[in-house]
């Protein structure tokens, strides 16, 4: 995937910082120690950082400077992308399901995505797939709540058809088990085994979201 905005990342790199502040050193010095001709050396030092700027910009070192600055971006957005999903699984953990076999299911769930999480940091990568099992999780946890309540309020007003004691937690746990399995093999597919190719898929999906 062909980086964005090179000469942008250029500009901002230590290189650059580091030579235009040697300019703006010259420049300084110039108005200090030269004032009645202060016009032609602050010319020639800012026609020199524009040339110097422009030439290192097309040589290698300019090109690993983009390079760093691309990675450090890339870095920067899967770290956000991994505490936001750490923050959707704490969400999970805070829900207080009475049901033992939505329980079971969650706990189950939470050792897995906490799992993955972890190595997510370790490695910098996160698994698509797996981010979107932990929104899934979440929303059958809300969904399930949503339920239970609507039942409760039901059977205190005498609704018909709210006669039943619980909301159907068996179907609602196996989605959660399944999910937590779906997260465990991911760690495997591609986290532990990710190519380049499947980085750059993950970059793709990082730009396409800015």
């Amino acid at each position: 995937m062909p980086v964005q905005r090179p000469f942008l990342l250029y500009l901002r790199s230590r290189f650059h910082i580091t030579l235009a502040l040697c300019a703006a050193g010259l420049v300084v010095l110039s108005v200090l120690f030269l004032r009645p001709f202060v016009l032609v050396p602050v010319a020639v030092v800012v026609a020199a950082y524009a040339v110097l700027t422009g030439a290192m910009f097309f040589t290698r070192r300019g090109a690993r400077e983009i390079v760093a600055e691309s990675e450090e971006d890339r870095l920067k957005a899967v770290r956000e992308k991994i505490a936001r999903f750490a923050a959707l699984r704490e969400r999970i953990a805070v829900i207080r399901l009475a049901d033992e076999r939505m329980s079971r299911a969650v706990e189950l769930f939470l050792q897995e995505s906490g799992s993955y999480l972890d190595k997510c940091r370790e490695l910098d990568a996160f698994s698509p797939l797996a981010n979107e099992r932990i929104e899934r999780v979440l929303e059958i946890c809300q969904v399930y709540l949503g339920e239970m309540d609507e039942r409760a309020t039901g059977r205190r007003y005498g609704v018909p058809g709210s006669g039943q004691d619980q909301a159907p937690a068996e179907a609602f746990a196996r989605d959660i088990t399944d999910c937590a399995a779906v997260v465990r093999q991911r760690i495997a597919d591609d986290l532990l085994g990710i190519s380049g190719e499947e980085r750059l898929s993950i970059m793709k999906e990082l730009e396409e979201k800015k």
